[in-house]
């Protein structure tokens, strides 16, 4: 809920302690601030500008210079952990201003966007509800971070804090209690922001819903007495354009597990099963500031409560959705993708030329791949490819899975066309399988994100609960097709 201020010009504040850092690649160790002492320091303490490795001096009471490492120079995101690494530095020796000295540097546009994002989501913390700080927040000084860096990098700087903030955003939006994030809260808090943007907006409400035939949908939030709402906002840039891709994110603002309940400790962070929204929206709220040309993104957030109640939806319960397609429900904890089912026919209907959907959808994923990889579903290899590519450029990881059709079967019901889950064995590919039936013959792609999206503990640059995964390389994805001629 907080992050620490940038600023881009001395603060004036007198007397503040102070780290003013520079940053050293281990392919490129010959820095021009290393140097006299701290050169002498340096090799006493074998600093290698390896991530995570610093050397400092002190140069008068309350201010030090510090060379931190910055890893491999063609790292992809190596800056945003070298910033994380600067700041532990800056807590370390009790300062209350941190001072990025880019000056004498040879950054690309890239890594100054990176050393940006890096600085404020080192900082982020979502604490506006504690009462009193811990002992280590009453012992950290440090209140402000200052970018000294030459006029060429401004603009790379304006870029990673735009990026920054979106992440911040959307890890604002997952990890608000859901007392407060609720269907209605969620799509209120996008209309604001799109709206701020100067995005056209739409809001689906249950009667809405209920008229236009979100079945499936409707189903999952029928156990709660919040209603469900569909979310969708439209980013046309002027000019020509040559693409329209949509970007569908599960919104499911509390997952009890409805009649297939989850154990009490299973259902410890399920106000962030939205993690697949607040990365659509996050993504918007980027692409809005930075508006890529020549294309059209539709960013769709079904979103409900998954919750018990005398009217909630049961076992073999038969629903048709959007489409068509019968389901019948053989497990109330698979619900992510019957809003999902909905959704993306929806989005068809959109006439867009791509579909890329992001969810927390499947435990499966987490066994598969850990915490800090997302899965990726797609029929199209190119379509696939562009988004690795996006997300190595993002640096979140991302990792291909494969849709087998000999797990197809295991979703065929007796009394419908499809069952809402398949066996236990191979769950986030029959998941993605049952979202492709809704598809038509849409490209799409399909990013189960159940492990990235959430931190059980901080790890660098990365905040426990919702981390906002899923930002970065969606902005990335859509910048990259910007400057993709149509096919």
């Amino acid at each position: 809920m907080s992050t620490l201020p940038i600023f881009f010009e001395p603060t004036g504040v007198e007397n503040a302690s102070a780290l003013r850092v520079f940053f050293v690649f281990e392919d490129r160790k010959e820095h021009p601030q290393l140097k006299d002492d701290l050169a002498l320091e340096a090799a006493r303490t074998r600093f290698g500008a390896e991530i995570g490795q610093s050397v400092w001096m002190q140069q008068r009471v309350g201010q030090f210079v510090a060379a931190v490492g910055a890893g491999s120079s063609d790292t992809q995101g190596a800056l945003r952990r070298a910033a994380f690494y600067a700041c532990e530095s800056a807590k370390q020796l009790r300062v209350e201003e941190l001072i990025f000295d880019l000056n004498d540097t040879t950054l690309t546009d890239a890594q100054a966007a990176n050393l940006m994002e890096g600085a404020i989501l080192s900082g982020y913390s979502f604490d506006g509800y504690k009462k009193e700080k811990t002992d280590d927040e009453k012992a950290a000084t440090l209140q402000r971070i200052v970018f000294d860096a030459p006029t060429a990098l401004k603009a790379a700087l304006d870029r990673g804090q735009i990026l920054a903030n979106a992440v911040v955003y959307a890890r604002n939006l997952a990890n608000e209690s859901p007392n407060v994030c609720t269907p209605r809260w969620l799509t209120e808090q996008g209309k604001t922001t799109a709206q701020n943007a100067g995005l056209q907006v739409e809001i689906l409400d249950e009667d809405q819903l209920r008229a236009r035939g979100f079945n499936l949908h409707l189903a999952v939030g029928k156990g709660s007495e919040e209603p469900p709402r569909l979310f969708h906002a439209i980013y046309r840039p002027e000019g020509n354009i040559t693409h329209k891709i949509a970007l569908v994110g599960k919104g499911v603002t509390f997952d009890s597990g409805g009649y297939s309940i989850k154990p009490a400790s299973s259902m410890v962070d399920m106000h962030i099963d939205m993690g697949g929204g607040a990365a659509v929206l996050g993504a918007m709220k980027a692409i809005g500031a930075i508006k890529p040309q020549n294309v059209e993104v539709h960013f769709i957030v079904p979103t409900a409560e998954n919750l018990i109640s005398g009217n909630a939806y049961k076992i073999n319960d038969i629903i048709r959705g959007l489409n068509g397609t019968t389901v019948e429900i053989h497990n109330t904890d698979a619900e992510g993708r019957l809003l999902l089912a909905d959704a993306l026919t929806y989005a068809t209907q959109q006439k867009v030329d791509r579909i890329i959907d992001c969810a927390t959808l499947t435990g499966a994923c987490v066994v598969a791949l850990g915490e800090q990889t997302a899965g990726l579903f797609s029929p199209d290899d190119a379509f696939r490819q562009d988004l690795l590519q996006a997300a190595e450029t993002a640096d979140e990881l991302l990792w291909p899975l494969p849709l087998v059709d000999r797990i197809a079967p295991s979703l065929k019901s007796r009394v419908a066309d499809v069952k809402n889950i398949g066996s236990r064995w191979g769950g986030a590919i029959s998941a993605a399988l049952f979202l492709q039936k809704f598809v038509d013959d849409t490209p799409w792609a399909h990013i189960d994100l159940a492990g990235p999206a959430m931190a059980e503990s901080a790890w660098e640059y990365i905040c426990a609960g919702g981390t906002g995964y899923g930002v970065l390389l969606l902005t990335q994805y859509i910048e990259n097709l910007s400057e993709t001629p149509a096919t």
